[in-house]
Parts: structure tokens; C-alpha cells; sequence
């Protein structure tokens, strides 16, 4: 059973916090996939969380993301606190976060201008989009997904990455991320932005000299 995400985002910022820092470790897991992902809470629990931090250290609804790994693909877990889901989206493929509530994750490998960006509503709708170079899009390749849903106090999202879709494997280089959130209080607001790692200045989710780096410990 799921407990209250208060408790748990209680416990993530009772560790040594890594939002100061750039580095987030994937703990391995051979075997997962989606639906395991899903409901192993303790397999998630052996994961250290990173927090999303607000822009220029401004107050954020509390949030954080853990990584998994194997050799088929990368996991992501973010929980949120929200007390207001907005999710207006009601199919994949959608600018979501022009919308309402999103998580995302952006991933490439490092010194290759290429990445993915993969985002996930409350609702469990998606979106995936892929770039050649900083903002010059291209066509995503197939396989990434997500599920969601509310919880106490907010609500939990997992994303599924497979190594193909980025274009290679697990062991072909290292890798470097970055986690975002949009939180909206009611349709047609403003969003809230936070990340990990946080932003300074003008935001800007693409820039990979703002991801973190991810190691995948064996």
C-alpha cells in the first residue's frame, strides 16, 4: 500500500540532500519493467532520492525523483506533493505542459547533443519528444512509457526509458538528465516550475550544461 507522500517526502529530505549537487546514482534492478515498476514501493525505497527545487531557491509544492536501471531501460520515479491535479489532457502526444500537471525527464548521453524529453500527467497520458541538438527536433523512436496516478496527499508517476530509444546501450558512454515538474492550480494558470538539477536565472530545461549526471551503479 502506498503511504502518505507526506511521510515520504518527510523521509526523502531526512538524507543528505543531492539538489546541490550534480549527480544522482540508478540503483540496478535486472528484470523490471512497467508494471513492476509500479508497484515495488520497496524496490523504489533502496533508491536515493534527489529533490526538484524551485527556480532561483523559490518555494516549490515538495517533489522528488528516483532512478532505476537494467539492461533494457531506465526507470524514473517522481512523487508529488499537489494539493490541487490539474489534468486536463485526455490522450498522448499532447503539449501537456501548456495544459496542466506534468513531470519530465530529459536524458542523453554525455557529449552527444542528442536527447529525449518524456513527460507524464497525473492522468498516466504521455508525450515524448525527441532533439538532434539544443532544441532542433526529430522523431522519436518507440518504446517509452509511463503510468500515474493519485496518491495521498498528491500524486506518483513512473516513466519508462528504453536504451533503444535513445540509441544505444546502457554501457555505450554515460549519461546525464534532467528531472522537471509543472504545477498548476487550476486549468489556464501559471505553472510553477521546479528541477533537479535547480534553476538560476532564466529557466531553461534544455540546456545540457544543467543536467546532472546519472550513474548506473551495478
Amino acid at each position: 500500500m502506498i503511504g502518505s507522500l507526506t511521510a515520504m517526502v518527510c523521509l526523502a529530505t531526512a538524507v543528505p540532500v543531492l539538489a546541490a549537487q550534480s549527480v544522482l546514482h540508478a540503483v540496478s534492478s535486472p528484470g523490471l519493467d512497467l508494471a513492476e515498476a509500479w508497484a515495488d514501493r520497496e524496490g523504489w525505497a533502496s533508491a536515493r532520492p534527489a529533490v526538484l527545487r524551485g527556480v532561483d531557491g523559490a518555494g516549490t509544492p515538495a517533489a522528488e525523483v528516483r532512478v532505476r536501471w537494467n539492461e533494457s531501460a531506465v526507470f524514473f520515479e517522481f512523487l508529488c506533493r499537489d494539493v490541487s491535479v490539474v489534468s486536463p489532457g485526455q490522450q498522448d502526444g499532447l503539449d501537456h505542459f501548456k495544459l496542466g500537471d506534468v513531470v519530465e525527464i530529459f536524458l542523453g548521453r554525455r557529449g552527444d547533443p542528442s536527447y529525449i524529453e518524456v513527460h507524464a500527467t497525473p492522468a498516466g497520458r504521455k508525450t515524448v519528444y525527441a532533439f538532434r541538438d539544443y532544441r532542433e527536433p526529430t522523431a522519436p523512436r518507440a518504446g517509452c512509457e509511463v503510468r500515474a496516478g493519485q496518491v495521498e496527499d498528491g500524486w506518483r508517476a513512473v516513466l519508462v526509458i528504453p536504451w533503444r530509444a535513445l540509441g544505444g546501450q546502457p554501457d555505450e558512454g554515460s549519461w546525464e538528465f534532467l528531472a522537471g515538474r509543472y504545477d498548476y492550480d487550476a486549468p489556464g494558470g501559471r505553472a510553477v516550475l521546479s528541477s533537479f538539477p535547480a534553476q538560476t536565472g532564466k529557466p531553461d530545461f534544455h540546456k545540457r550544461g544543467r543536467f546532472a549526471k546519472l550513474l548506473l551503479l551495478p
